[in-house]
């Protein structure tokens, strides 16, 4: 029997494991959104118990904040990722512009609106307070997520490949993580069970990417989870509650699972991704 070179990794990979099983069962016979609240939590639990367990320190987690000469990264994280989204947004409704329907909207129906004008001027207070304050909601589970994903296991990669496979590679083990979950039908419905998980995973990829850069950046995973708390925030104000009465298709737009809704995270993730020839850790 070969010998575990890497005894750190290979717990919090079992850990890992058994935590989302755990919990895909919990979350398929309950329904519960807390269980999925929980469940990104559980990459950071399988990280410290690895580390108690191997009697390692926590100083190689990359907790320092770094803010020194890294605002920029910090900022844009937090303020230009609902901007991209909305550029997804705005390249679908060009292309789909009967799709419009701001009255018959989610949102607009909740609000009871008397007419367009109305409406439009609640948008004006709705999506600048969202982009700022409902990020702050989900700093704690993104931390969960993004201490392991890009704090604990990126460098481990890096160790064995260039940057760029590595974050390739890392993305793709964060989007296998939620194919259970997309399975049950959780982003893209449940007709297409197969064709949801492949799209998360390149989902995963395009948004580990992103992240990637800016771990590799500020040398911290504080503005990844800025980043992903900003991203993970649009379910809240998504276009297609917005700005459509129709039920949008998960896997085109406007909202950001799609290929066009998410185009500005793809051109983003594209830049970014040859940069990262160029980064190391």
């Amino acid at each position: 029997m070969k010998k575990v070179k890497d005894k750190e990794l290979f717990i919090f990979a079992v850990l890992v494991l058994i935590f989302l099983s755990i919990f895909s069962i919990v979350y398929y016979f309950t329904n519960n959104d807390i269980f999925l609240t929980i469940l990104m939590m559980t990459p950071l639990v399988s990280v410290i118990i690895s580390k108690l367990v191997n009697k390692k320190n926590f100083k190689d987690l990359y907790l320092k904040p770094n803010f020194k000469g890294n605002k920029k990264w910090y900022l844009s994280a937090y303020f230009l990722t609902p901007v991209i989204a909305y550029i997804g947004a705005l390249v679908y409704f060009l292309i789909f512009e009967n799709d419009i329907d701001l009255l018959g909207s989610a949102y607009a129906i909740d609000l009871e609106v008397a007419n367009q004008n109305e409406y439009l001027s609640n948008l004006l207070v709705l999506i600048p307070v969202a982009m700022l304050i409902n990020p702050i909601m989900g700093i704690i589970q993104c931390f969960g997520e993004e201490l392991a994903w890009r704090g604990f296991l990126l460098p481990k990669l890096n160790k064995k490949f260039p940057t760029q496979i590595a974050v390739i590679i890392n993305g793709v083990i964060w989007g296998v993580w939620h194919s259970p979950i997309i399975a049950m039908g959780y982003n893209y419905g449940t007709k297409h069970p197969v064709l949801g998980i492949l799209a998360m995973i390149i989902l995963c990829i395009v948004i580990g990417t992103i992240a990637s850069y800016l771990f590799y950046k500020t040398k911290s995973v504080w503005c990844p989870v800025l980043f992903l708390a900003s991203f993970n925030s649009i379910d809240s104000y998504n276009p297609s509650a917005l700005f459509m009465s129709k039920t949008p298709n998960a896997f085109v737009g406007p909202d950001l699972t799609g290929i066009i809704g998410g185009i500005g995270f793809i051109i983003t993730a594209i830049v970014l991704f040859i940069k990262l020839k160029k980064e190391t850790i």
